[in-house]
């Protein structure tokens, strides 16, 4: 992930940090984008980004991926499969379903779809309120004459799942950010893109595309790399001082 005041925010409020952060962020986002963050963790929140390489899960692209960096044995995962005959009893159907791989997790679904939604969304809220709660769904389904659904860019699978690492496994929520190509045809399949995932370890509903804010500190160990010293005493030279 390069670093910038897009990607440390909740995407869905899209609120700046103040002073000196923001100031910095700025210098950051400037020095080149050479680090990579693939999990970042502040307060509650923890943000896995893949966004630089998204994992993708089709028939042409890979068979599986699985989210197994959930606290306690809570996993869930991405397949893949290709079928002789669908419903439509038409060849050669292929699918792409997301499903809980260990423990418990909860996704929701309309008509066995995993229900996208888009960002700001929680989990018991607006239009992530409707639909089944299960533990499976399709991803992306497509055969010679269909697809569905539609290709989509940077929508939202919201998930619940319990914390086995805790007394009682209290339920925790989050969200996997996801982009489908999806196109009928003999050439045609379904493909995901999983380009990061959330979740709060304390049992709040964390709205879909909510990622941590940086700390103070975290920024400043952050500029000491990417800037360097001599850039980050220039940094801390020309700020302003408080009144």
């Amino acid at each position: 992930m390069n670093l910038n005041n897009q990607e440390v925010q909740p995407k869905a409020s899209a609120t700046n940090p103040k002073g000196d952060s923001a100031k910095l962020l700025s210098l950051l986002a400037l020095a080149g984008g050479a680090m990579a963050m693939p999990q970042t963790s502040n307060a509650d929140i923890v943000f896995v980004d893949l966004s630089a390489n998204p994992a993708h899960v089709g028939p042409l692209s890979g068979s599986s991926y699985i989210i197994n960096t959930l606290p306690g044995n809570a996993q869930f995962g991405f397949h893949t499969r290709i079928n002789a005959t669908s419903v439509n009893g038409l060849s050669s159907s292929r699918f792409v379903t997301g499903r809980q791989q260990a423990g418990y997790v909860r996704i929701k679904t309309q008509a066995s779809f995993i229900m996208m939604v888009n960002a700001g969304q929680v989990w018991k809220t607006g239009t992530a309120n409707a639909g089944n709660t299960a533990v499976a769904g399709f991803a992306g389904v497509a055969n010679i004459t269909s697809a569905s659904p539609g290709s989509y860019n940077d929508k939202y699978l919201l998930f619940r799942f319990q914390d086995s690492t805790q007394p009682g496994n209290p339920l925790r929520y989050g969200w996997v950010e996801l982009s489908l190509a999806n196109s009928p045809g003999n050439s045609g399949h379904p493909d995901i893109a999983i380009e990061g995932y959330a979740w709060d370890t304390t049992g709040a509903l964390l709205a879909s595309g909510q990622v941590p804010e940086p700390s103070s500190s975290a920024l400043l160990a952050l500029g000491a790399l990417t800037l360097g010293a001599k850039g980050l005493r220039s940094w801390r030279k020309n700020r302003p001082t408080k009144s």
